[in-house]
């Protein structure tokens, strides 16, 4: 199935996406979406009261 999803570009729709870009491995603004979208449809599969444990870790950045 394809869908097209179409966003409306603006300052902090440009901001969020570059974040995203900046902390995961996506190399495509597509990648980014179909990330998101992912992670938010296990969110919305969350039953009530669930508790939710976020880890990460300090990317470094090589100059």
């Amino acid at each position: 199935m394809s869908r097209t999803l179409s966003v409306r570009r603006t300052p902090t729709i440009d901001a969020a996406l570059a974040d995203i870009m900046r902390v995961t491995d996506a190399d495509t603004t597509t990648e980014a979406v179909a990330r998101a979208l992912d992670l938010y449809a296990s969110w919305l599969k969350l039953k009530p009261g669930t508790t939710v444990v976020a880890t990460g870790h300090t990317r470094r950045v090589t100059p």
